[in-house]
């Protein structure tokens, strides 16, 4: 059977590569000095005393308004400018002049494509080592070369690439050429000179920290903080050096000085050439409080070379950096706990994180780790020692509603409500078999009240006709019991499905039709929020036996707001409504003697 080939569409092809496969058309500027530390490379590795050059004169410096980048790398002839330059997708000039594709940084051949994304034609002059003969290759954005004998031949090897830009291009221009050179290039090991209207300048050639073996002790970690300082404008808690022999990665990671988001940011180099200010995936998604500076000589980079490939490799490496943090970890803790406080007060989430993963991170959170409990803060491991049964509230709304009452009570409730407290109290029970936990939630507080008598009740039957009527549309049913301690008026109680009930019924108010229909045949009319005044508080009595109805209602209002903020609960619209007129009605009251 005939087998026919795929068509291509060169020009289609171009655009797609030089417009989509790079996030911004600054990253032309890395292609063009990456290509030219490979050729240098490649030109050390048969001359190693060869000059390491690369010299950048950007298009409003050059004489001609083009800009021109020149190196004195191994350059090419004219069998190898077709294999290299004309093949898209083809390895480059590495694999067919003999070299490790590990020396190098380009492994994909296309990075000469992004230039397309500042200028419509790319010129480059060049000249093997050993060959007299100067080539040039004319690309354009449509997919057209020509290869011809340069007019001018060059005195050296090396290769000089020209960009004619499309009218006035400030990414050529030697403002932005000299910092994107310095972003990108700053650690190369070469010359790599900027023209500017004041005269060439230097911008490479620069060393990391832990490259010096003279750096020790205290002047090490100076240094690793100056680089933190200056890369990413931290000043950090402390500095974890890095090392993953396997993927030759290097560097530090910062402890912020501040909390930070849910995944951290790091900066990384290939081979000293800036992959990414950004770069997510090379340290675990637990680690989001160290931000990392670090270069690696055999990482995999994708086509684009602007974020690492994500496969088995990147994985393992990520678990051994990740490693290096958890020792820095657990030496901390052993040998400076003071310390490991001050790092928990600003990073407990990533340090709970951690814990709720690894048992050995585990007992340092639950022993140094303050939590807030109702005998005040402690660790997890003290208030375990309080009990046999732990008690908690799975909820920062739970524990706010049954603080109060649970302290004058004298029971112990842990407040679970944050991110991994749960699965840290889980953990924490299978490592210490015998102990056991308990939710406590509200309504189970409610029934621990001392209910009224019948005479009694009947006493507050008219205050909780009006209180019913004043909350009705705040779904809350209004009762009467005593309680400790006797100060506090009323209290506000909402266990996990009243909550949910009061969701679901401020949604449903919005709308109508079938949605209407699924929402009602999901209430729950009996999971109802419990608002109780207290029968052992004087001002409730007397508020019981005011002969006023307006006035019960206004100060009902009152004490219902207090129970919504001191629980802190979320304010739907008709609380906040109730809420925003309590006090006025009050003041206007006692201002006017008389009924509003």
């Amino acid at each position: 059977m005939a087998r026919d080939s795929f068509q291509v569409d060169l020009r289609g092809m171009v655009d797609l590569l030089s417009h989509h496969l790079y996030s911004s058309p600054r990253v032309y500027l890395r292609e063009l000095v990456q290509n030219s530390a490979d050729a240098i490379t490649a030109r050390a590795a048969v001359e190693p005393d060869c000059p390491r050059r690369i010299e950048i004169v950007p298009a409003d410096v050059a004489d001609d308004g083009f800009l021109h980048i020149h190196d004195t790398g191994i350059g090419l002839d004219a069998e190898s400018i077709r294999s290299v330059l004309a093949t898209i997708g083809a390895s480059t000039k590495r694999d067919e002049l003999g070299f490790a594709r590990g020396s190098f940084l380009g492994q994909f051949g296309i990075g000469l494509l992004s230039c397309f994304l500042v200028c419509d034609e790319i010129v480059l002059h060049t000249r093997r080592v050993g060959a007299e003969q100067t080539w040039t290759w004319s690309g354009a954005a449509d997919g057209t070369y020509t290869v011809t004998p340069a007019q001018t031949p060059r005195a050296d090897p090396g290769t000089e690439v020209v960009l004619r830009p499309r009218g006035i291009e400030p990414l050529l221009g030697w403002s932005q050429v000299g910092a994107l050179a310095e972003l990108f290039a700053a650690y190369l090991p070469v010359e790599l000179i900027v023209h500017t209207p004041d005269g060439p300048r230097d911008v490479g050639g620069r060393t990391f920290p832990w490259e010096d073996p003279t750096l020790t002790g205290g002047r090490r970690r100076e240094a690793a903080e100056r680089l933190s300082d200056d890369l990413l404008g931290i000043r950090p808690l402390d500095v974890i050096e890095l090392a993953d022999p396997v993927t030759g990665v290097h560097g530090f990671a910062f402890v912020t000085p501040a909390p930070a988001g849910r995944r951290a940011h790091h900066r990384l180099y290939a081979k000293r050439m800036l992959v990414g200010e950004a770069v997510e995936a090379i340290l675990p998604d637990w680690a989001f409080f160290v931000r990392a500076v670090l270069d690696g000589d055999r990482l995999e980079l994708t086509a684009s070379r602007e974020s690492l490939q994500d496969n088995e490799a990147l994985a393992e490496t990520r678990e051994r950096l990740g490693a290096a943090i958890r020792r820095w970890l657990l030496r901390t803790a052993a040998t400076d706990p003071d310390r490991m406080r001050r790092f928990l007060q600003v990073h407990h989430l990533g340090a709970k994180a951690m814990a709720a993963e690894d048992d050995e991170m585990l007992d340092i959170v639950a022993g140094l780790l303050p939590w807030e409990t109702t005998r005040g803060q402690m660790s997890l491991a003290d208030f375990a020692a309080l009990d046999p049964v732990l008690r908690y509230a799975e909820s920062i709304e739970d524990f706010r509603q049954i603080a109060p009452l649970a302290s004058v009570g004298g029971v112990a409730v842990l407040n679970a409500g944050y991110a991994y407290d749960g699965e840290l109290i889980r953990r924490w029970l299978a490592r210490h078999p015998g102990s056991d936990a308990r939710r406590i939630a509200p309504s189970e507080l409610s029934t621990g009240f001392e209910p009224v008598d019948p005479a009694e009740r009947a006493r507050f039957a008219r205050l909780l006709a009006t209180a019913q009527e004043a909350l009705d549309r705040t779904g809350v049913v209004a009762d009467v019991r005593r309680f400790a301690p006797e100060d506090l008026q009323a209290v506000l109680l909402i266990d996990r499905d009243g909550r949910r009930e009061r969701d679901r019924a401020e949604v449903r108010e919005d709308l109508d039709g079938p949605w209407a229909a699924l929402l009602d045949a999901t209430a729950r009319p009996q999971a109802k929020a419990s608002f109780v005044v207290n029968a052992a508080n004087l001002t409730v009595r007397r508020l019981a036996e005011h002969p006023d109805a307006t006035l019960q209602r206004h100060v009902i209002e009152a004490l219902y707001a207090h129970a919504l903020i001191a629980g802190q609960h979320p304010l739907r619209p008709v609380d906040s409504a109730l809420v925003s007129r309590a006090l006025p009605n009050l003041i206007d009251r006692a201002l006017d003697g008389r009924p509003t």
